[in-house]
């Protein structure tokens, strides 16, 4: 997002990571419900999947609900943006008025998921009547910052400091745009509701998931490793990530299954 020129010249890791997209976005759309339901283990870990607060397309309800649709589809796109935008691995974060901004978007985040909250706890509108849209949007800019966080944190953690970046994440009003503008463009995508797109919704929301506990469990491991901020090369990260998503499945794993437990156990509505 420093030196932001979406999309000049690509060097060969991010023609790479292009060609994945593509092929990602193609089985996502190719695949049947059926499998995409797959998915709904991940959102059963992390979200309370109520069927009001989800979107239901096409008789499908999503793996998760439509703040956490925005906030981790928001966050995988982000990365993936960042990464197409600037190879540059920049070792700083956000300047500080884009931090606030950024600030002020989880804020909402937060309020909103109060005042859903609060309804859902007491039965009576409180601040204002929750929206899905609302939740969506709200959830987008919670992502938004998440992204614009976890880069700079990663590259932190990973890279030897020789090979890092010394410039912000975002450093002008046109990266923060970029971010934004790829929120905003995934909140409008779940909008519409497309029935031909509701893989491409589930697969993008459950993989953000994914991506940010693999990512954290990667880093705890490379920690422990010995290994934080020596890596040269993504070779070297093969085997942390590995053991990070196989942690990662663990616990999604571990968490549905008690989750699930419990709902047989108590006779929870979900």
């Amino acid at each position: 997002m420093s030196k932001f020129r979406p999309f000049g010249r690509f060097t060969q890791s991010q023609r790479w990571l292009l060609v994945a997209i593509f092929i990602f976005v193609g089985c996502a759309i190719l695949l049947p419900a059926q499998a995409i339901h797959a998915f709904d283990w991940v959102g059963y870990a992390v979200c309370h999947r109520i069927p009001e607060r989800s979107f239901i397309i096409g008789g499908n309800q999503l793996p998760m609900c439509a703040r956490d649709t925005g906030m981790f589809g928001v966050a995988l796109l982000g990365v993936l943006g960042a990464a197409l935008a600037s190879p540059l691995r920049h070792a700083q974060f956000p300047k500080l008025l884009y931090c606030v901004l950024l600030a002020l978007g989880a804020l909402t985040w937060a309020a909103d998921g109060l005042n859903s909250y609060l309804l859902l706890a007491t039965g009576r509108v409180w601040w204002y009547m929750p929206q899905n849209w609302l939740r969506l949007v709200t959830g987008g800019l919670m992502g938004a910052g998440v992204s614009a966080l976890i880069v700079p944190l990663f590259n932190i953690s990973v890279w030897r400091p020789d090979l890092r970046s010394s410039q912000p994440f975002i450093r002008s009003w046109r990266g923060l745009a970029f971010g934004w503008g790829i929120g905003l463009a995934w909140v409008l995508l779940v909008l519409l509701q497309l029935p031909l797109l509701y893989g491409l919704y589930a697969a993008v929301s459950a993989t953000g998931t994914l991506m940010l506990l693999t990512v954290v469990n990667g880093l705890i491991t490379l920690l422990i490793m010995g290994r934080d901020a020596q890596v040269t090369a993504w070779s070297q990260l093969r085997m942390p990530m590995l053991i990070g998503f196989a942690l990662t499945l663990g616990e999604i794993g571990l968490i549905a299954g008690v989750r699930l437990w419990l709902t047989v156990r108590l006779g929870l509505p979900f």
